[in-house]
């Protein structure tokens, strides 16, 4: 599949079969597992349904994060429970190769979808959820404009130990301010 959104550095591309092997391995990090809230193992199955899921666009728009220099995927990101009639939507990122984080990667990927999100899919407002010891994680939602709503408390559960899940938002009025994406 070819490239739907471009920025400087890196490019947005939708998910292709041939991109599976690939992805696959980079999904192999556990600690970056824990730090997006995924507790079980990836497994044939599960990539087979990811792929599945990222075919249908009703409820998930699915991108995998390419940089442009070396062709190489370095994470994924999306929009997940759309709900077009209320205009909202959970967004997602993860950076899963280690070598592209603290290198504004992030913020570049996030200012692409916000920008097709807000001015394209016509969201009202975006979602997300962190858990409480992704401290880094909390950190870049908020440098990029979410602001934290609540919290489920002791709502994840890790290592042996339950922590709060961060529930953030960002709305159409607060991106248009330019209140997001500072750098």
């Amino acid at each position: 599949m070819g490239v739907f959104l471009k920025g400087k550095r890196i490019a947005l591309k939708t998910v292709s079969k041939q991109d599976l092997a690939e992805f696959e391995s980079l999904m192999s990090d556990r600690e970056i597992d824990e730090l997006a809230g995924e507790v079980y193992p990836v497994t044939q199955r599960s990539i087979d349904e990811f792929y599945e899921k990222c075919q249908r666009l009703e409820e998930r728009v699915w991108f995998l994060i390419v940089d442009t220099q070396t062709n190489k995927i370095i994470g994924e990101t999306g929009f997940l429970r759309i709900n077009a009639p209320w205009r909202t939507a959970d967004y997602s990122l993860v950076i899963w190769d280690r070598n592209f984080w603290n290198k504004g990667y992030g913020k570049e990927t996030t200012a692409l979808m916000f920008d097709y999100g807000f001015n394209y899919l016509n969201f009202h407002r975006l979602a997300i959820g962190v858990v409480e010891f992704n401290v880094n994680g909390f950190k870049f939602w908020k440098s990029v404009g979410f602001k934290e709503e609540g919290r489920q408390k002791e709502g994840y559960f890790c290592r042996g130990k339950y922590s709060d899940f961060i529930m953030m938002y960002m709305l159409e009025d607060d991106y248009r301010a330019g209140l997001s994406i500072k750098n």
